[in-house]
């Protein structure tokens, strides 16, 4: 997504939100951050732009005009007057102060920064970024003094990564922008994704692909198990990962032919299939563009193994239909009253 060394701090700026509830009120710098210190400047770029690694992207939204979301207002007001920065980020300070009224939301800083040169769909763009800090670490300070070592202690914020933070890409403004989030606290997710931002998630490559390969996986779970065999299973699984590994788009007819060979079976997961798209306000699965990247990051959801309860494991080494299929066959033994699985292969290690 972003090349770092491409991208610059232009302008940061640092203030205090607390807890609306608590009454504890906000303390808004004087100025921007002086950004002349190298050091400073490069530890704080990748202290914003380190914890966003994921393929999802957001935009503001609203239910009746998108001029109406604050953050999109102040982050068009930014890129269109950047004079003004330092204003504007004041603006949404008191924006996240009065969002902040639910008793588990923490006090903490907010910084709010101006970045040049991100990289975009091969455009480098501008883009704003917020941030906040919330947890506190203590860390030891070492000290020469006169051929002795002194010890001491400071509370601060660690740099390994954001509480929480979002960046606001400057394109496509006309449907909201292009936003990036991010959220340690799962305590109060909808606060920041729904109550300061009010974003909704993207619907483009990643959350096509996302959206069907757990509509894969919940079908699995839910009927497939419950109907079918753990090796079927787990054959249904591998032939799934290795249909979206290997095809460039994907369209539910061609991935029902392929994958799954029972006519009884094909129908249920069509049926399951509308059923799923409908809970998710999702328009359907028919001919988009596979994101690989995604279909990496999903494969450690997706259960590759059969678990018995004479408490032995079977593993399946990655996603290849031909481990399941060709080399495991599963039976009943007549005599033991118990089923059992038969494991084809050449030489172990």
């Amino acid at each position: 997504m972003n090349e770092k060394t491409q991208v610059r701090l232009k302008q940061v700026a640092v203030h205090r939100v607390g807890n609306k509830a608590k009454d504890e009120g906000v303390v808004a710098s004087k100025e921007v951050v002086d950004l002349r210190d190298e050091q400073l400047s490069d530890l704080l770029l990748n202290y914003f732009l380190s914890p966003f690694k994921q393929e999802e992207f957001f935009r503001f939204t609203h239910t009746s005009d998108i001029a109406l979301n604050e953050m999109f207002a102040y982050s068009a007001l930014i890129f269109s007057e950047p004079a003004k920065f330092f204003e504007y980020s004041v603006h949404i300070l008191n924006h996240l102060y009065e969002q902040s009224d639910h008793p588990k939301v923490k006090s903490g800083e907010l910084y709010v920064v101006h970045f040049a040169g991100c990289l975009m769909e091969d455009d480098f763009v501008e883009a704003v970024g917020i941030f906040k800090s919330e947890n506190k670490d203590t860390f030891l300070t070492f000290q020469d003094n006169n051929d002795d070592l002194n010890v001491d202690y400071h509370s601060g914020v660690n740099l390994k990564g954001v509480d929480k933070g979002c960046m606001i890409y400057n394109m496509e403004a006309e449907d909201g922008f292009r936003v990036k989030l991010v959220d340690a606290n799962s305590t109060d997710a909808v606060f920041w994704k729904e109550d300061f931002l009010n974003v909704t998630e993207l619907k483009d490559t990643n959350f096509n692909t996302k959206a069907a390969l757990n509509l894969c996986k919940d079908f699995s779970e839910e009927v497939f198990a419950k109907t079918e065999s753990k090796k079927a299973q787990v054959d249904f699984i591998s032939r799934s990962v290795d249909y979206f590994s290997k095809s460039e788009t994907f369209d539910l007819e061609e991935f029902t032919s392929s994958v799954i060979d029972e006519p009884e079976t094909k129908e249920r997961f069509k049926d399951y299939s509308q059923a799923f798209a409908e809970e998710r306000d999702i328009e359907g699965f028919a001919d988009f563009a596979i994101n690989k990247n995604t279909v990496r990051n999903m494969k450690r959801k997706f259960r590759n193994f059969i678990k018995l309860d004479t408490q032995i494991e079977i593993k399946f080494s990655g996603y290849n239909p031909e481990q399941s299929e060709q080399y495991v066959e599963r039976g009943f033994d007549q005599e033991r009253g118990m089923h059992f699985y038969k494991v084809y292969f050449h030489s172990e290690s």
